[in-house]
């Protein structure tokens, strides 16, 4: 037990530690990846700098280590400028100069080529690539190597320009062997990071595609039902309009024309709503402002209008909502779902039948319970009926849609933090179940 406590204190410590540096490094949605990259180079040197500030006052090299001190602060002040001040490209530019600019300042001070400054240029050179644009390269690269040429030619002919500074003969060892170590160290984490982070990036790049693919599929789908259910009723709409114009018809023509023509109009109008509602969520999102919603003043005008049209297909409607429910979510969601569930139940039962809408809650959640009779046959669904479909199944009196309606009704639901589900009758019709939470606590 002791060891797995152990074991959960490190792994606690990791997550605090990579999301601290995901904090210091800074966010996707705050800075690209190059400079996210260069953060993280700037708290690597950092680090390194607090670790050489010792070393060299125990070799006995202390003016390297004051410079090392002055360093770990102009870097600090480079990380500062950059993370917090948004100064990015001119922390950077700074950064290569000084730099470069110190490392020449080591190398007359730390022996030249008998020190450790050559490792320091690779050094260097890594970082530079690593962080600068890609139109830059080629600038820092050749004034890289153009700068550690000359100071090896500078030697090579004015050795006395160059002293030997090392004290003792192991004192150039320890110096060199953990400039070595240092370098390669941080030359392995700027490569950690920049592969960690491109894969992450490449990762969510494939993800988005894939979303994107999906919704571009959705968008061409629904397009296509769109070109072929909504022209429909409104051609019929059309023919009925001319008809009206053309020919005298008698009253009682005239009245089942008016109710066609109403027919299609309502409709056309749930299909328009239903595409705009489903348009608006792809593209922008749903804004999740929640109320104290009395459930009863909610609803019953929404179900007052389905009566009447539930009765011109003798359908019989019957509410069942107390006057007492009360709970904290949104009003438009919480209406455009019953108003859909209330809609198809309408759309699929047989003339003569009887749909029951009732909410009842208990102390967390609030039930929503639509139910019908159906059209005397037996139905057999599944959960695909909530996703978008390029088939649309007709009513018992021709009805029509785009099958947005239930997709609607499932996302809402999800976005309020409920689940919707439905029961089929062995004999006829089918019940759909929508269960919210209070929110009472809000």
């Amino acid at each position: 037990m002791e060891i797995i406590s152990h074991i959960a204190v490190v792994s606690d410590l990791l997550i605090f530690f990579k999301k601290l540096a995901n904090y210091v490094g800074g966010q996707r949605s705050d800075f690209p990846l190059t400079v996210r990259i260069f953060h993280s180079v700037l708290l690597i040197c950092m680090a390194a700098l607090l670790y050489n500030i010792p070393l060299n006052l125990i070799v006995g090299l202390p003016y390297i280590a004051l410079v090392s001190a002055v360093t770990l602060a102009l870097v600090a002040w480079l990380f500062y400028l950059s993370r917090f001040l948004n100064r990015t490209a001119i922390a950077r530019l700074v950064f290569c100069v000084t730099g470069t600019s110190l490392f020449i300042v080591n190398f007359f001070l730390n022996s030249g080529v008998d020190g450790p400054t050559g490792y320091f240029f690779i050094l260097m050179l890594v970082v530079m690539v690593a962080i600068v644009p890609v139109e830059e390269y080629w600038y820092w690269v050749g004034s890289n190597l153009i700068f550690l040429f000359s100071l090896n030619y500078i030697q090579y002919n004015y050795p006395d320009w160059v002293p030997y500074t090392y004290p003792a003969r192991i004192d150039r060892y320890i110096d060199v062997s953990s400039a070595y170590m240092t370098v390669v160290i941080i030359v392995l984490a700027c490569f950690y990071i920049i592969r960690k982070r491109y894969d992450k990036e490449r990762l969510e790049a494939q993800a988005n595609a894939l979303k994107l693919a999906d919704l571009n599929a959705e968008k061409n789908k629904l397009f296509s039902i769109i070109s072929h259910d909504l022209r429909s009723p409104l051609s019929l709409i059309q023919n009925y309009l001319e008809l009206l114009s053309e020919i005298d018809l008698s009253e009682s023509e005239g009245r089942e024309i008016k109710a066609q023509l109403l027919q299609s109009t309502r409709g056309t109008i749930d299909m328009v709503n239903n595409v705009l509602h489903w348009s608006k969520s792809q593209m922008s999102g749903v804004a999740l402002i929640k109320e104290r919603l009395a459930l009863q003043a909610l609803l019953t005008p929404q179900l007052v209008l389905f009566e009447a049209i539930a009765a011109k297909k003798s359908i019989v409607l019957n509410v069942v909502i107390a006057a007492d429910l009360i709970m904290w979510a949104n009003g438009d969601m919480v209406q455009l779902v019953v108003r859909n569930l209330v809609n198809n139940a309408i759309k699929f039962t047989a003339p003569g039948g009887t749909i029951i809408v009732s909410v009842s809650q208990n102390t967390k959640t609030t039930l929503i319970v639509v139910k019908d009779s159906g059209n005397g046959k037996p139905v057999h669904l599944t959960d695909d009926i909530f996703k978008l479909s390029s088939t649309t199944v007709r009513g018992t009196a021709n009805e029509s849609g785009v099958g947005l309606g239930l997709s609607l009704c499932y996302d809402y639901t999800q976005l309020l933090g409920g689940r919707i589900w439905f029961t089929c009758d062995a004999i006829s019709g089918t019940s759909f179940y929508v269960e919210l939470p209070l929110n009472l606590e809000d």
